[in-house]
C-alpha cells in the first residue's frame, strides 16, 4: 500500500473524522447517486468511497457482492480508490489484470472489479475525502463522455457531503450538550386551545438529567410522561407560543423524587417549542433552606463561642483609613473583650479602646483595599488580652472578624517552649549519645553533643535510611553493618518497635570504638509511628573486659579438659583389669558429657549457659538430628544445673540407644521443657518421651545411670517415669531458681 503524506496528514484525517462520513458504513447515504452512475455509464456497480488511513468506507454503493455490501467497507488491500486519493486525480483502469498499479489488488478476485473509473470527491474544507467510482466486472473502454458524466455527478456528491458534514456537526453539538434539550409540538383542542405537547426529539443529556430514556419520551405527550407537570407547564408553553418571548420556568416533579428542573423555553414556530433543561434541585433546596433557617442562624450567631464583628472602615477627607466602626457584634464579642455587646454598635475602635495599637487599624485597611483575608494573633495592650482570628472583606468598606481569646493558650505555649529548652539542656548534658529520626524516611533530625563526640562527626547529614551508609561499623562476627540494620532504620521502617545493636564503629580519624545503640519507637497520641530515638553508649571498656575474660576462660577450659583427661586416663588405667568393659565405657562417656557442659559454661564466663546450646551439645553425638524433636524457651541454666542436665540427658540418650526408641531405625525422641507457675516461684519441667521403639518394660535391676535419672535435676528428686507400650517417658521438675543458681 502506497498512501501519500496528504492521506496521512493530521489536518485531512481530522477533517474526515469530524465529517461524520466514516460513521455511515452500509447506510446507503448516497445510494440514489450511485444508481445514477450505474444507469448513465451502463455498469453493474458504483460506489462513493471515503478513504481514511487503513480502510475505505462506502458512504453509498450499489451492485457490490456480499459480504462487502453488508459490511459497507473494505481494507486497503481491496481498494482502487486509495490511488485516486494518493494522486489527487482521476484513475482510469480498462483492465485491472493488465494495469501495473492495481493488478495485485484483492478487489479483483474478491469483489470482481475488472474495470474502474474513479474521480476525487472533496470535503467542504477542500481536503480530498475519497472517490466516486464506476465498476465493471469485465474489461471496459471508458469514453470521454463517461469521464465527464462522472465528474459532473462528483460535484453533486460533494454538495451532499457538505450537507452531511453540516448535519453531523450540529448533531454532535446537540448530543454533546451538557444541558438537556428537547423539541415539542403543540396539541390543541377543537377551539385551538393548547392542552398538551408531544415530544419530538431529545438529546442524551435529557436522559441523564431526568432519567427518561429517549425511546420513552419521543412521540409521548407530557400528560402521559409526567401528568403532574401538565397544569404547571402548559401556561408557560402557551405564553411562549403566543408572544415569542424566551421564558425561564422552574418546577418540582414529585414522581422524580421531588427534584427541581429549570426550563428555558423558546418558540421555533407557531406550534413548536424548544427548551434547555437543567436540574436545579440543589439550588432550590438551598434557597428554601436559607429562607426557613434564617431565624435559626440568627440564634446560632448569638450562641457562637467565637466573637463576631461586622465593621466598616472610617476614612479621613483624603480617603485614608484612620479608624473603623462596629456595625454589629454578637454576644460572645462582649464576653471576650469584657464590654457589653450592646455598647459596641455605632462606636469606633478608638472610642472603645483609646490608645489601641495601630496594627489593629492598618491591617483592616489592607484587607479592605486588597480584598484578601488575613489571619492575626495580636494583643490589645489596654486590657492585656491576646486574640487569634481572621479578617474577611465583604465588599466596599465592610469586613467581618471572627476571633477567640488565646491569652491562656499562648501562655501554655510559652511554658512548653521553656520546657523544651530545659529538655534540650538535659539531653545535651546526658553522658550518652542521643539521636532522633523521623519516620518513615529515617531522616536524622536531632543529635546531642555527646553523640558527635562518640562518633567523631556530625550525623545530621543523613537525610534518609539509605544515607546511613555514611556510618562505618561491623558486627561482632566481623560482617559490615548494612544501612537497614541500624536501630534507627529498623524502627522508622516499621520492622521493629525497638532494637538493640552492639557494633565496632570506625571514626573519621581511623580509630575504632565499641558502641551499643538502643532504640525505641516514637508514636503520636493515635499510636501512629512518627519517629525513633536511639541512645548510644561507649562499651569499649566492657568489650575489653569480655575479651580478657574470654582469654581466661579458654585457659581454664584448657586446664579443666587436661584435668578431666588425666582423670579419665587414671580411671582407665585403674579399671584396666576389669573384665566387664561396659561400666568402663559408661564412665568414659559420662566424663565426656561433663566436658561438653563445661565448654558451654566457659562460653558464658561460667555464670550461665543457654539450655538450647546445652541440649544440642549433650545429644549431638548420640541422637541423629532427624530423629530428635526439641521445643521450649531458651532460658539460662546455672553451673550446677548445667552439669546435672548434661549427665541426665547423656544417660537418657544412652538408654534409648541400648534399649529404647533409638535402638531401631524408626524410633524418635521428643524433648520439651516449660516454665510455669507464679512469678515468685516458677517451676522448670523437662519431659523426655520416646516413640516408635521396641516394647519397653521397667528394669528389674537399676544401675548407676538409672539411679542418676531417679535423682532428677540437681538431685531434687522430682521425677516421674512411665514404661508405656508406646515408649519410655520421664518428666522431671525443679524450681527454676534452683537450676539457674550461679553459686
Amino acid at each position: 500500500m502506497n498512501i501519500s503524506f496528504n492521506l496521512k496528514s493530521l489536518e485531512r484525517l481530522s477533517a474526515l473524522k469530524h465529517s461524520g462520513l466514516l460513521d455511515r458504513a452500509g447506510r446507503e447515504q448516497f445510494g440514489v447517486l450511485t444508481d445514477h452512475v450505474r444507469t448513465m455509464l451502463g455498469v453493474p456497480a458504483a460506489i462513493v468511497s471515503i478513504v481514511d488511513e487503513n480502510r475505505q468506507v462506502f458512504a453509498g454503493h450499489c451492485g457490490l457482492p456480499e459480504p462487502w455490501a453488508s459490511q459497507g467497507e473494505t481494507p486497503m488491500t481491496h481498494s482502487f480508490c486509495q490511488h485516486v486519493v494518493e494522486a489527487n486525480d482521476i484513475l482510469i483502469v480498462h483492465d485491472a489484470n493488465a494495469h501495473e498499479l492495481v493488478r495485485d489488488n484483492h478487489a479483483i478476485g474478491d469483489l470482481g472489479v475488472v474495470a474502474y473509473l474513479g474521480v476525487p470527491v472533496r470535503l467542504p474544507s477542500g481536503d480530498i475525502a475519497g472517490a466516486l467510482a464506476a465498476i465493471d466486472t469485465e474489461p471496459h473502454d471508458w469514453s470521454d463522455r463517461d469521464v465527464a458524466c462522472l465528474r459532473s455527478l462528483a460535484r453533486v456528491v460533494e454538495r451532499e457531503i457538505a450537507v452531511v458534514a453540516s448535519e453531523f456537526r450540529y448533531r454532535s453539538f446537540f448530543e454533546e450538550m451538557q444541558e438537556g434539550y428537547y423539541v415539542a409540538s403543540a396539541v390543541r383542542d377543537t377551539k385551538g386551545v393548547l392542552v398538551d405537547v408531544v415530544f419530538e426529539e431529545v438529546n442524551p443529556a435529557f436522559e441523564r438529567i431526568t432519567g427518561f430514556k429517549e425511546a420513552e419520551v419521543v412521540g409521548t405527550s407530557l400528560s402521559n410522561l409526567v401528568p403532574e407537570a401538565l397544569n404547571d407547564m402548559i401556561p408557560a408553553y402557551d405564553h411562549v407560543l403566543r408572544t415569542g418571548e424566551l421564558l425561564e420556568h422552574s418546577n418540582a416533579v414529585s414522581t422524580l423524587g421531588g427534584r427541581w428542573f429549570e426550563n428555558r423555553i423558546r418558540r421555533l414556530d407557531q406550534n413548536r417549542v424548544a427548551s434547555l433543561v437543567t436540574e436545579v434541585t440543589a439550588r432550590k433546596r438551598a434557597e428554601l433552606a436559607l429562607r426557613e433557617s434564617e431565624a435559626y442562624w440568627r440564634g446560632l450567631f448569638e450562641q457562637m463561642a467565637e466573637g463576631f464583628i461586622l465593621g466598616s472602615v472610617v476614612r479621613d477627607k483624603n480617603g485614608a483609613v484612620v479608624d473603623w466602626r462596629y456595625k454589629e457584634v454578637n454576644r460572645a464579642w462582649g464576653d471576650l473583650v469584657g464590654i457589653p455587646a450592646q455598647h459596641a454598635t455605632g462606636q469606633t475602635l478608638r472610642e472603645l479602646f483609646p490608645g489601641i495599637e495601630e496594627e489593629w487599624i492598618s491591617d483592616i485597611a489592607e484587607v479592605v483595599q486588597s480584598g484578601k483575608p488575613i489571619m492575626f494573633v495580636r494583643e490589645i495592650g489596654a486590657i492585656g488580652r491576646w486574640y487569634e482570628g481572621h479578617v474577611q472583606p465583604v465588599g466596599g468598606d465592610d469586613f467581618v472578624i471572627i476571633f477567640l481569646e488565646v491569652t491562656a493558650r499562648l501562655g501554655m505555649e510559652a511554658e512548653i517552649r521553656n520546657r523544651e529548652k530545659e529538655l534540650q539542656t538535659v539531653v545535651e548534658s546526658m553522658p550518652v549519645g542521643v539521636l532522633l529520626a523521623e519516620a518513615p524516611s529515617g531522616r536524622i533530625v536531632m543529635q546531642n553533643r555527646r553523640l558527635a563526640e562518640l562518633l567523631g562527626h556530625d550525623a545530621l547529614g543523613a537525610q534518609s535510611t539509605a544515607e546511613y551508609a555514611m556510618f562505618t561499623a561491623w558486627h561482632a562476627d566481623g560482617s559490615p553493618v548494612r544501612p537497614e540494620e541500624y536501630p534507627l532504620a529498623m524502627i522508622t521502617s516499621g520492622k521493629a518497635g525497638g532494637h538493640y545493636l552492639e557494633m565496632r564503629y570506625r571514626r573519621p580519624d581511623g580509630s575504632d570504638i565499641w558502641i551499643a545503640a538502643d532504640g525505641a519507637a516514637v508514636r503520636d497520641t493515635d499510636g501512629k509511628l512518627t519517629g525513633a530515638v536511639v541512645a548510644v553508649t561507649d562499651i569499649s571498656h566492657r568489650k575489653a573486659e569480655e575479651e580478657m575474660q574470654s582469654v581466661i576462660n579458654r585457659e581454664m577450659s584448657h586446664r579443666l579438659k587436661n584435668t578431666l583427661a588425666m582423670v579419665q586416663a587414671i580411671a582407665m588405667q585403674t579399671l584396666k583389669p576389669v573384665v566387664d568393659r561396659e561400666p568402663v565405657k559408661a564412665l568414659e562417656k559420662r566424663l565426656h558429657a561433663l566436658s561438653s557442659a563445661h565448654d558451654i559454661l566457659f562460653d558464658k564466663y561460667w555464670h550461665t549457659a543457654p539450655i538450647k546450646s546445652l541440649v544440642a551439645s549433650s545429644l549431638q553425638r548420640l541422637v541423629p538430628s532427624e530423629r530428635l524433636e526439641t521445643s521450649g524457651p531458651d532460658i539460662q541454666i546455672g553451673p550446677k544445673g548445667a552439669l546435672s542436665l548434661s549427665l541426665v540427658l547423656h544417660e537418657l540418650a544412652t538408654n534409648a540407644l541400648k534399649y529404647g526408641a533409638l535402638s531401631n531405625d524408626v524410633g524418635r525422641v521428643m524433648l520439651d521443657w516449660t516454665v510455669v507457675g507464679s512469678d515468685a516461684h516458677p517451676v522448670f519441667t523437662l519431659k523426655w518421651e520416646e516413640t516408635g521403639g521396641p516394647p519397653v518394660r521397667e528394669p528389674s535391676q537399676k544401675g548407676f545411670g538409672s539411679k542418676l535419672i531417679q535423682m532428677g535435676l540437681i538431685g531434687t528428686g522430682g521425677v516421674e517415669t512411665s514404661y508405656q507400650p508406646t515408649g519410655f517417658m520421664v518428666v522431671m521438675t525443679a524450681g527454676l531458681s534452683q537450676i539457674q543458681h550461679t553459686e
